[in-house]
């Protein structure tokens, strides 16, 4: 399983991540009331998330996922949390036909490593996860992955299309 080495003390402080404006486009795909298809496995939780109302330095109305503790920092479903929470500030998008790895420059993390970091942990991701996904299980998330991209987000490593793994 892949996991972003993102620093906990960053995240603190940033508040981006595990708060939502918009449960049905921003949060991870196994948070989303409107997901009905089953989703591939490294994108579940382990648990089912939640949101809850979100409190603290939050200026907007928002969610937090159930999974978060504000006071500590923590995830209670870290080492089992879905792929695009383990991901970020790497996000899985689909864009011109293709799925693809993209950086999302709004993490501060984005600028404290260099491309190449993020690219290492994308092949990571890509050699590891992605090449088990099969064709039913990209049809399942490529609505999602679409929904996902953000015209500022940074492409960083195209992903091949997952094989069939009955042909081989």
């Amino acid at each position: 399983m892949v996991i972003l080495p993102v620093p906990g003390d960053l995240c603190r402080e940033c508040g981006l991540c595990c708060r939502f404006s918009d449960p049905e486009v921003l949060t991870p795909w196994a948070a989303r009331p409107s997901v009905d298809a089953p989703l591939p496995v490294q994108f579940l939780a382990k648990r089912p998330i939640g949101l809850v109302d979100a409190v603290g330095r939050m200026d907007l109305p928002v969610l937090a996922c159930d999974a978060f503790s504000a006071p500590s920092g923590h995830c209670s479903l870290w080492g089992a949390h879905p792929a695009d929470c383990r991901l970020y500030p790497l996000v899985l998008v689909h864009r011109d036909g293709g799925f693809l790895l993209a950086l999302d420059p709004d993490c501060p993390y984005a600028s404290r490593e260099p491309r190449t970091f993020f690219k290492l942990w994308a092949e990571r991701f890509r050699d590891r996860e992605w090449v088990s996904l099969g064709p039913s299980d990209r049809s399942r998330i490529r609505d999602l992955a679409a929904s996902e991209d953000r015209p500022h987000y940074q492409a960083v490593l195209s992903l091949p299309e997952p094989e069939d793994p009955r042909l081989g």
